[in-house]
């Protein structure tokens, strides 16, 4: 790598990673206020009718954030010191998000609803100025393996069970016509309880009991892996000797 680029990356990794420099705090005060208005126009668009002006405006304004998006992760993946462990941290997601939220800036691909969702996560890139969210992120990173090994056994867990109620059930619940139903029930029954749809079978009764007692576990499994992490990560100061004689 020439000196001439060595000096190029240097400035850009200062402008996109470094905020206690003027230019970082430049580049974190103009971040921030394109996020705001790209959250601004989304909201907008809820309220303007689908053929009108207005509308036609803000998807082209739409557009302009997605440029924007795109150009600064692009930037950041180049600028970054370790690119891959940049895409695959906490704000390198979010980032990939903004980006892929806004490829339904494309008209014909307008329709794609679960893509406009991403939009709304838009508002996580405004974590990346936050001394407390930086704490998730670095614990984040302590626990993302564990954390996906977690995931991917929770969705084995799922579909399995997802395919045992619909076997167990189908032929005498209506509610279970067909796997999806079972993948959403099996989800419902590992979170928040899957109301309405309940089995009838013996069998079935049996798997949503352990659906329910695993859910528990669950919940807690994350949480306590982000609390080992920040314990870690950031522990706490010794207590001082004024403090252990008072206590």
């Amino acid at each position: 790598m020439h000196t001439g680029e060595k000096n190029v990356l240097g400035t850009m990794r200062s402008q996109l990673f470094n905020f206690d420099t003027s230019a970082g705090r430049a580049t974190e005060l103009g971040s921030a206020f394109i996020v705001v208005l790209s959250l601004i126009t989304l909201v907008m668009d809820t309220a303007v009718d689908g053929g009108s002006v207005a509308h036609t405006w803000l998807r082209r304004a739409e557009f302009v954030f997605w440029v924007t998006f795109s150009v600064e992760y692009g930037l950041r993946i180049y600028a970054a010191p370790r690119r891959f462990k940049y895409i695959r941290s906490f704000y390198g997601i979010v980032d990939l998000l903004a980006v892929v939220a806004g490829i339904t800036s494309i008209l014909t691909l307008g329709a794609a609803k679960p893509l406009r969702l991403l939009r709304v996560f838009r508002v996580l890139k405004m974590a990346r100025y936050s001394s407390a969210v930086e704490r998730f992120s670095d614990a984040y990173d302590d626990i993302k393996d564990e954390l996906a090994l977690f995931l991917s056994m929770t969705a084995i867990l799922a579909f399995v069970a997802a395919y045992g109620i619909w076997e167990f059930e189908h032929e005498v619940n209506e509610a279970y016509g067909n796997l999806f139903e079972g993948v959403y029930w099996a989800v419902a029954s590992l979170t928040m309880g899957a109301e309405g749809i309940a089995p009838v079978t013996v069998q079935g009764k049996i798997l949503a009991m352990l659906m329910v007692m695993i859910g528990l576990g669950i919940v807690a499994v994350p949480s306590g892996l982000f609390a080992s992490a920040l314990s870690r990560t950031y522990p706490l100061p010794p207590a001082s000797p004024g403090d252990q004689e008072t206590s």
